[in-house]
């Protein structure tokens, strides 16, 4: 039987990322996989893109279905990657950023590294900048993040993990807080396994002049106000006074 993975990625304008994003994941995946894409109310053509790129029968190879959600307005990342979960039936789960290169092979690699390590939640691209400790465990190279979350802009994990801790929290963080954190906060602290990154790094395209003006200033503005209840939620989970399963109706 083949595997198969679901890729998930949310959108919202910056047209010209998404469509290096994709470009190169067609290039460095060799895995097969389905697109989950939910649209964030983009006003750039994004969305008529992602339907004419999504139909282009020139994709062979391991590219094999895709479902595209439009979204009237911008719900907040934490609602899309909800919305792309919940149209998920594959047993491997990908959250993916749509401005973001990835090394050659990297889904297989993820998907090699948790298979024989067990311990292991969650293995991602790195595109922190930082590398974390070189480990070999049953002859798979890889880093070890010994403490806090794996950046979300490329995560797998396997559809367990979904079924243990449901979805990502969207009622506790505002649009763009610090759901990504809660969800490595689950894993780390309550579940008590552990994450890792390849030890090829990625490269975050959507850095730098991509990355300034009000709407950044929104997003850190975001994560700041909710930096409290992340703590407390921290705490509540690792007392058992908060429950791990996070769960999500779509009614947008």
């Amino acid at each position: 039987m083949v595997d198969y993975a679901d890729i998930m990625i949310v959108t919202y304008n910056r047209l010209e990322l998404t469509k290096r994003t994709l470009e190169d994941l067609l290039n460095t995946t060799d895995f097969f996989f389905n697109l989950i894409i939910v649209d964030n109310g983009s006003q750039d053509k994004t969305v008529e893109y992602l339907q004419k790129f999504c139909l282009d029968n020139s994709h062979k190879g391991f590219f094999k279905d895709y479902i595209i959600k439009e979204n009237k307005e911008n719900l907040g990342i934490a609602i899309g990657r909800n919305q792309c979960l919940s149209l998920s039936k594959e047993n491997w789960l990908v959250t993916f950023d749509n401005d973001v290169l990835v090394p050659k092979g990297w889904l297989t690699e993820c998907v090699d590294i948790l298979k024989i390590n067990r311990q292991y939640a969650c293995i991602g691209v790195n595109f922190e900048g930082k590398n974390y400790p070189a480990v070999k465990l049953n002859g798979k190279e890889f880093q070890d993040k010994p403490r806090g979350n794996l950046g979300t802009a490329c995560m797998v994990f396997q559809r367990y993990l979904h079924k243990i801790l449901g979805y990502f929290n969207y009622l506790d963080y505002g649009k763009y807080g610090l759901e990504d954190s809660d969800f490595g906060a689950r894993i780390s602290f309550a579940l008590k396994m552990k994450l890792g990154y390849l030890s090829s790094p990625g490269v975050h395209i959507g850095s730098g002049s991509y990355d300034v003006g009000p709407y950044r200033a929104y997003k850190t503005a975001e994560h700041d106000k909710y930096l409290h209840k992340f703590n407390e939620n921290c705490r509540l989970y690792c007392n058992k006074q908060k429950q791990l399963y996070i769960p999500f109706k779509d009614i947008y």
